[in-house]
């Protein structure tokens, strides 16, 4: 893995055996820093052109419903504007979180996004597809 932005609350890396991003959100969450997020890692995939992600969000502790729209519309359409097809999403075991995830899901045309309960089952199940 090839890190790429780390913080307490937020890690982007490159994983060029498989050619994808690894997004992993931590803590607590609002609006504010779901778009800052967003933006770096949106800044990271034109560094690192890839077409698949996987997006750990089990280890959020709040709701951050107020971003979620955002996140639903306009940032996963960037997204697939920037060539992202396949995005294996983990939810947190916090269900607020849960919650702010399932309402931006509502909003999400494109790239496919598939959520998961666990980090191993999302792995398998991107390395399989195209």
């Amino acid at each position: 893995m090839e890190q790429l932005y780390d913080t307490s609350s937020l890690s982007i890396a490159y994983d060029p055996t498989h050619a994808w991003l690894y997004v992993e959100w931590k803590g607590a969450h609002n609006a504010h820093s779901a778009r800052a997020g967003g933006e770096l890692v949106l800044d990271y995939l034109q560094q690192r052109p890839c077409h698949k992600m996987l997006n750990d969000n089990s280890q959020v502790t709040s709701d951050w419903e107020q971003g979620a729209r955002w996140v639903g519309t306009e940032y996963y359409q960037r997204l697939a504007q920037q060539g992202m097809h396949t995005v294996a999403w983990v939810c947190p075991a916090y269900w607020p979180a849960r919650k702010s995830m399932e309402t931006a899901m509502r909003f999400i045309t494109r790239p496919v996004v598939v959520l998961f309960d666990d980090v191993a089952s999302a792995y398998t199940w991107l390395l399989r597809q195209a």
